[in-house]
């Protein structure tokens, strides 16, 4: 009983883990660079041309 449990909550800890890494370092990382490409492709060279 007592190992279902610790397995049950290693796996909840597992999980935890994952989502602070997706939401501090993937999903910043991932708008920084879409921001770049936007600002690349649409912004400068919409303002070079005037």
């Amino acid at each position: 009983m007592r190992i279902r449990r610790v397995e049950k909550f290693k796996k909840l800890r597992k999980r935890q883990y994952k989502k602070v890494f997706l939401y501090l370092f993937i999903l910043p990382t991932i708008s920084i660079f879409l921001g770049y490409i936007i600002r690349t492709l649409f912004i400068l060279p919409l303002m070079a041309a005037k």
